[in-house]
């Protein structure tokens, strides 16, 4: 394996799934690995923290690390590391990622991994060269340990609704403004296979809805391009999954589990089973084996990746569904290893297939864990990410 015998220092700066795998796996790989857990961290300004950079050149002073290796972007860390000459290894398991700028991400130390093709593309025509595609992993025998219950659900959802902050920002916009974002969200939600949202939320667009704002006494919100389009898809994902849930709902056994508040929903779906949320290492993969059919409707911010979510319900060996996504798409043959659906509509009719039709559900289910036990084990992706990073 690339780099084998390092030292690593493995940061925690926010509530990651994935970390304590990280962890394991890079020991079992024959690397030193000191994991902090600072998830406060994330609470903090990530641009401007002088008591967390001190604290953290002391820590890597104290270490002789080969790299510090972090879930997700951390600017301070990187300016921290690029200012004592230590390699700083990001690997994000969200998109968009939630950066407000290209601070800090331009430096020489830095090795930066997104698991959506389309991120890695944005930030280099932005002239970042650092910037590398790294699809997220799988711990396949971590989930194999865990049994299927035996009763069992025929539709479920785990994850957020998504509510959104567009409904409140409209409040404030011109009759015209507000026909735009309004016809431009119905056009989004009709179009799942073509990303809409970043091509006509232009900063010309931001700047005239900041304009409106400040004529209006106040009115202190002023609204960036990024963080409008995050808000149209936040909502166009909001209403779709309530579609989704309802169409569903009206014909089969359909549970959905989140960490939201359930009463919110349940006058909006009325024929939905509403839980509270699954713990990830336990309950979540229970569910998992426990549904005939995992749905996995995409943020419709994550233009192309393929989420955590669709791995690891893979990763159970349990069937999933998913809304179209290209990098599935092109990894996953689809009815031999994924099924994906373009609107609510579709994904009845693949339902009420696959619910009939158990020997070609089960088989599909085996074939993705098949998959992504072999491409996207952590061992894997690991040696992938090292082969760049000390090549």
């Amino acid at each position: 394996m690339a780099g084998v015998g390092l030292n690593i220092l493995l940061y925690t700066w926010f509530p990651s799934y994935t970390d304590d795998d990280l962890e394991r796996k890079l020991k079992e790989c024959g690397h030193r690995c000191l994991h902090i857990k600072d998830v406060g961290a994330a609470a903090e300004d990530r641009y401007e923290n002088e008591p967390f950079c001190r604290k953290f050149k002391k820590l890597l002073s104290e270490g002789s690390f080969d790299c510090v290796f972090t879930t997700n972007f951390f600017p301070l860390i990187a300016r921290v590391c690029h200012e004592e000459d230590v390699l700083y290894i990001s690997w994000s398991y969200d998109s968009p990622p939630n950066l407000e700028s290209l601070r800090d991400m331009d430096h020489s130390t830095n090795r930066i991994f997104f698991f959506s093709m389309d991120d890695v593309k944005n930030y280099r025509n932005e002239g970042l060269d650092n910037i590398y595609h790294m699809p997220l992993a799988v711990d396949t025998d971590k989930w194999d340990r865990i049994k299927a219950p035996a009763e069992k659900m025929q539709i479920s959802l785990v994850g957020r609704l998504y509510r959104s902050t567009l409904p409140v920002l409209l409040t404030k916009m011109s009759k015209e403004q507000q026909q735009f974002f309004k016809t431009l969200s119905d056009i989004q939600l009709k179009t799942p296979d073509k990303y809409l949202l970043s091509e006509f939320i232009t900063d010309g667009v931001a700047g005239e809805i900041c304009s409106t704002y400040a004529a209006q006494p106040g009115v202190e919100l002023r609204p960036n391009r990024k963080q409008l389009i995050y808000s149209v898809a936040s909502y166009v994902t909001h209403i779709d999954r309530l579609l989704l849930l309802k169409k569903l709902s009206e014909k089969y056994d359909t549970h959905l589990f989140t960490s939201e508040d359930i009463n919110e929903y349940a006058s909006m779906l009325p024929d939905v089973k509403l839980h509270g949320q699954v713990s990830y290492e336990k309950q979540m993969p229970e569910v998992f084996k426990g549904s005939l059919i995992n749905l996995c409707p995409i943020f419709r911010g994550n233009i192309s990746g393929i989420p955590l979510r669709i791995m690891d319900v893979m990763g159970c060996r349990a069937f999933v569904m998913s809304s179209y996504c290209p990098e599935l798409a092109e990894e996953f043959k689809e009815g031999r290893e994924a099924v994906m659906y373009k609107d609510a509509a579709e994904a009845l009719e693949k339902a009420a297939y696959y619910l009939s039709h158990e020997d070609e559900r089960t088989a599909i289910a085996a074939a993705g864990y098949e998959l992504v036990k072999k491409r996207y084990s952590y061992e894997g992706q690991l040696e992938k990410i090292f082969r760049v990073v000390f090549k």
